[in-house]
């Protein structure tokens, strides 16, 4: 067990980018602290895998095969969610390279991921939260992924600091 003192039990959490990485591994401690899942990516197979993991723990979880960066899937997507305690606004990618070799579709593959998507699902999410607001006493989060680079820059790792910049000014946005 990853979080020995962190408790979620009946809460409903939602993780972008759960197939992999930090995703995978947020919505498997979500489980384990208590809550019941629903999970997101691009991939099918890494969501039944992670599917899995978490009925092993006894939590129910729903999986949407959906690219985030795809406003009108997401939107079916959140169509179908009722009830949402906790974001974890997870998917997201780099595309290291050289400030002066940056390609347009690289630059904007990664700007629509990293902040175009992960605005949509936080605003997306905020509306569900709102939605079961009689229920406020439930206690609500999100959770915007960044990273270091989100406070420093670093070589070939432009668009990305760009990006995680941007999740730093939007989380802070959203707090007010």
């Amino acid at each position: 067990m990853y979080l020995q003192k962190f408790e979620v039990k009946n809460k409903t959490a939602l993780v972008t980018g759960a197939g992999k990485g930090i995703g995978k591994a947020s919505a498997i401690a979500l489980a384990e602290a208590g809550a019941d899942l629903i999970i997101l990516s691009r991939t099918k197979s890494d969501l039944e895998q992670v599917k899995k993991k978490i009925i092993k723990l006894k939590r129910k979880c729903k999986i949407f095969e959906c690219d985030v960066s795809n406003y009108d899937e997401l939107k079916l997507v959140f169509k179908k969610i009722s009830m949402l305690d906790i974001l974890v606004n997870n998917a997201g990618t780099n595309r290291p390279e050289d400030f002066a070799k940056i390609k347009k579709q690289d630059m904007d593959y990664v700007v629509d991921l990293n902040i175009k998507a992960a605005f949509h699902v936080a605003q997306l999410a905020t509306r569900v939260m709102l939605k079961t607001k009689k229920n406020i006493s439930r206690g609500r989060s999100i959770i915007n992924m960044s990273s270091q680079l989100g406070k420093v820059g670093a070589l070939n790792r432009s668009v990305y600091n760009m990006t995680k910049f941007g999740i730093e000014g939007l989380t802070r946005g959203m707090a007010l």
